[in-house]
């Protein structure tokens, strides 16, 4: 992004996206939540029994992995909020 001389920032630059820092921190909200999801999940299907304590720790990484989603979506939110 860059700015003009007199310090303002052109226009549209709010339609941009979250900074960093915002995108971070809903990510360190909502990966610890979905991998606990995922592990959840993997006790209570029958099937992944069989795998064990490494099979609900794959579980609950692919959960952490899918973490990104719902924290894009709150970091958008947060920033349309802030942005009004």
């Amino acid at each position: 992004m860059e700015n003009r001389a007199d310090g303002s920032s052109p226009a549209g630059s709010h339609l941009e996206g979250p900074p960093l820092g915002l995108r971070l921190f809903t990510f360190a909200l909502m990966g610890p939540g979905c991998a606990i999801n995922g592990a959840f999940v993997a006790i209570t299907i029958p099937a992944m029994a069989q795998y064990g304590v490494p099979g609900m720790a794959v579980a609950a990484a692919i959960g952490f992995v899918l973490g990104i989603f719902p924290a894009r979506w709150l970091a958008r939110k947060i920033h349309e909020g802030l942005n009004e």
